[in-house]
Parts: C-alpha cells; sequence; structure tokens
C-alpha cells in the first residue's frame, strides 16, 4: 500500500528526534515526488540543508519492472553517489541511510539548491563521459543482478515488447530472448557504469550549470552506448552534448540493429510508462508509434539473418 504523505512526514519526525536527535532536524517539508518516492527537505544543525528520499512502497512493482527491492535501490544510490565523487563526478553527500525494521527507509543526503534551467548542453555530455570513465563499484546493480548486460537487456525487451502487445492489442513478431541476446553480445566489450535515466529532471542545475546528477535507480552495467541510446530517445543527445562527451560518432561503429535495439529498449520503457503506469494518452500514443518504427527497422535490417 503506498504510503500518504501526512504519514512520511510524521514517521521522519519521530525518527529523527529519536535516533538523529544530535541532528536536531527542523523545517521538515516537502519538495518533490515521483512515481516510487517522495523527497523531503529539512534543515540539521550538523549538515545545514538536507534532502530525504523516502519510497513509497518497500517493494516496487510495475508492469516495466516487477518486483523490485526499494531498500536495495536506495543502498544502490548510496554507494554509487559516493562511489563516483570519489572520481570526480558530481553528486550529492550521502549523510545516512535509513533501514527501519518496519521497511520504513530514507536516504539522507546534502540538499543542492537548484532551479528550472536548462543544462549547458556541452557540460552534460562531459558530466556522461566522466560516469561512463569511471571505474565501477563492486557491486549487483539491482536492476541487472549478475547478468551480462546482454541477456538482461534480451530479456527485458522481450517482456516489455509483451505488456505493449497487451496494453495496445498490437502484436509484435518478438523474437525470442536467446535471439535479441546473440545479436546484443558482441557490442558488450566495455564495462562501464550506466546512469539509464539522464535527463535534466535528474540534474540538479543552477542557471545552467550542472551542480550534481541524482537518481541511480536505473543505472546498469555495460556499454555506454546503450546509455547515450537512451539520451538521444530522450532527445538530449545534440552536437554541444557530443562534443562535450569527446565522440561526435558514438555510434559509428556500432551494428544498426544493435543501435535500433538500445533505442528499443527506450521506447519501449517509455511506452509502457505512459499506457499504464503514468497515463498521458498523447505520450503514450507518441511512444507506441516509435515502438512500431523501430521495431520494423529491426525486423528489416535483420530478416536476412
Amino acid at each position: 500500500m503506498k504510503r500518504e504523505i501526512t504519514y512520511i512526514l510524521e514517521r521522519l519526525g519521530q525518527i529523527f528526534e529519536q535516533q538523529y536527535a544530535d541532528w536536531q532536524v527542523v523545517d521538515l517539508t516537502t519538495v518533490g515526488s515521483g512515481l516510487d518516492t517522495l523527497v523531503c527537505q529539512a534543515r540539521s544543525a550538523p549538515f545545514g540543508p538536507i534532502a530525504i528520499k523516502v519510497p513509497w512502497y518497500r517493494w516496487v512493482s510495475t508492469n516495466n519492472d516487477p518486483d523490485v527491492d526499494a531498500r536495495e535501490l536506495l543502498q544502490q544510490e548510496a554507494v554509487l553517489s559516493t562511489h563516483l565523487a570519489a572520481y570526480h563526478v558530481a553528486t550529492p553527500h550521502v549523510y545516512a541511510l535509513h533501514q527501519g525494521d518496519d521497511d520504513f527507509d530514507f536516504l539522507v543526503s546534502e540538499f543542492i539548491a537548484h532551479d528550472e534551467s536548462k543544462p549547458d548542453e556541452y557540460e552534460f555530455g562531459a558530466l556522461m563521459r566522466a560516469i561512463h570513465a569511471s571505474p565501477p563499484p563492486q557491486i549487483s546493480f539491482v536492476m541487472q543482478g549478475t547478468t551480462p548486460l546482454h541477456v538482461t537487456l534480451a530479456e527485458r525487451l522481450t517482456r516489455r515488447l509483451e505488456v505493449v502487445t497487451r496494453l495496445t492489442g498490437t502484436p509484435f513478431n518478438t523474437r525470442s530472448a536467446a535471439d535479441i541476446q546473440a545479436i546484443l553480445e558482441p557490442a558488450n566489450t566495455r564495462q562501464s557504469i550506466l546512469h539509464m535515466d539522464a535527463r535534466p529532471e535528474n540534474l540538479l542545475i543552477y542557471q545552467g550549470k550542472i551542480l550534481a546528477i541524482i537518481d541511480w535507480s536505473n543505472a546498469l552495467l555495460g556499454a555506454p552506448a546503450l546509455d547515450l541510446a537512451r539520451i538521444a530517445e530522450y532527445g538530449y543527445l545534440s552536437p554541444d552534448f557530443l562534443r562535450g562527451y569527446g565522440n561526435q560518432h558514438c555510434f559509428a561503429h556500432l551494428p544498426s540493429a544493435v543501435e535500433m535495439l538500445y533505442r528499443l529498449d527506450t521506447a519501449t520503457m517509455l511506452t509502457v510508462v505512459f499506457l499504464s503506469e503514468n497515463r498521458n494518452v498523447e505520450r503514450g500514443k507518441m511512444q507506441f508509434e516509435r515502438v512500431s518504427e523501430l521495431y520494423a527497422a529491426f525486423e528489416k535490417e535483420t530478416s536476412h539473418e
């Protein structure tokens, strides 16, 4: 059951008073929310302004990703934020990861004041380059487990295409997961940290300057081209971004079928989001058309195989 905002604020107040009394937390309020979490702000004596990220549920289950443990997502965010900061990637400083016996968990981080300005595109590209160049920590990524990237993508693509078919009534002659794995595997030659949701909503920006990147719930380990394909499908892979990234032709050596599958991974996810999780008829229709376009191109490209 989804927690109510009033309950979350009351529970946070109790926990801060009982277990973090020396923080002297005051002025607790909400500042934002998403499909899976509520974000609060407060002031503390030792840290100043703090941000508190609280999952709506302990277990998150959607048409895109069934049975995900929100506790593990908070753990992953704490690890990746701290790890990447050591490699000069701008992330908020993590102060505490609270794991309650009653499954009420939250992550406390530095609060970074930001506005609604658009990011400097060159800086955005440079930020993603820094993330992809950083060595990954020795952890198992929540959305991937211990399986290689090409296996994870093949499994979720076939599963999500089945969801799109169920939601729209339009059948796809989906290749087997094994077939898709075989196409993707040769491209999975690099093991980089992939953010997989890099967009302005997950950047803390002030007057165009990127101060930090947040929300590592979708992170994966594998080929950077997958992350860049997602950014391209989001509409942010501009020439200035690519200059900042340091590679104007990031897909030049990627087989066309692999690029299509990388892009299809994003298009199917967004279609499911807008048709069933965060309903938006117009955007759902647009994303479904994109899925149909990409899948038809993929079938044509691979029909000779």
